[in-house]
């Protein structure tokens, strides 16, 4: 078959940045639905057709090539805001020529499903009175990972909530580890950030969630923040093998990091060092949290 399967299918909110398969929106925001295709078979999947529709309207359309033997597509597809009540988001792949490409159907379908419920009141000023509670802001994020270095990643997502629970809900890109909302409103106290970050860790993304207080004081909002981690001490004789003892496997300074071998700290050339003995390693893993610290 050479049909391209349907690896990961699910769906995000504006407001809110978890991966749902099933879950809630609100009526005024979008959703975004992430879809990765797989072809395991050692031929290409000849050009097909991808659909995204949500509640039964059609939302994106495009055809693809095609996808060689071995290898994975993805995409993102944005929607909304939705009617309330249940939505189906419907994915289609519609081979153009399936019996050449040897497709055991011609259309693969896939669905998800979101409850939309009532939307709070939104977080933009809408009248003077309003516009005194909350300011015009740069908001920007400097964030280092578990290795105090600058986050690399993909996509974050911010929500900003004021004391009376207002919302207002931003994304961007990580760049190197600066996380940059320009142009946006901000309560100007009692306000808190609530950060969705999808953070690259070797090959794959571990999804990190925080939240830090705020005021404004300024036209610029700044943050420091920092992937949370934990030190296990494990009994080995190399580094792999106390790392996969530690709950991680993959490449050190990537997964996991040598903090001690035998109760001494170590550089960062002995990451992948073989002792020969077994003997007491602190091994640093990470974890899925990021602490944020408001900064002037």
């Amino acid at each position: 078959m050479a049909a391209p399967k349907i690896k990961q299918l699910f769906f995000q909110t504006e407001g809110e940045g978890f991966a749902h398969e099933h879950g809630e929106a609100n009526s005024a925001e979008k959703v975004y639905v992430y879809l990765e295709l797989e072809n395991d078979d050692v031929n290409e999947t000849g050009p097909f057709g991808v659909t995204c529709t949500a509640g039964g309207d059609w939302v994106s359309g495009a055809t693809h090539q095609s996808v060689m033997g071995s290898s994975t597509d993805e995409e993102w597809f944005t929607a909304g805001p939705l009617t309330e009540g249940q939505q189906e988001l419907k994915i289609t792949l519609e081979a153009e020529d399936a019996a050449s490409y040897g497709w055991d159907e011609p259309v693969v379908e896939a669905s998800l499903w979101v409850t939309v419920v009532p939307a709070r009141r939104s977080a933009i000023p809408d009248d003077s009175e309003h516009s005194r509670d909350w300011a015009y802001v740069n908001i920007i994020i400097n964030a280092d990972n578990f290795l105090e270095k600058p986050l690399r990643g993909g996509r974050f997502y911010a929500r900003i909530t004021d004391a009376e629970g207002k919302t207002a809900a931003h994304d961007g890109e990580v760049d190197d580890g600066i996380l940059s909302i320009p142009g946006v409103w901000a309560p100007q106290k009692d306000a808190t950030l609530t950060l969705y970050v999808d953070a690259l860790h070797g090959d794959d993304y571990l999804r990190l969630e925080g939240s830090g207080d705020f005021a404004v004081t300024g036209d610029a909002v700044k943050f420091r923040a920092a992937q949370g981690f934990q030190d296990i001490t494990v009994t080995a004789s190399d580094s792999q093998t106390a790392a996969e003892k530690a709950g991680v496997t993959g490449s050190a300074g990537i997964e996991f990091k040598v903090i001690k071998i035998g109760g001494e700290y170590t550089s960062e050339t002995e990451q992948s060092r073989t002792t020969g003995h077994s003997q007491e390693w602190t091994i640093r893993v990470p974890k899925d949290n990021i602490k944020l610290t408001q900064v002037q």
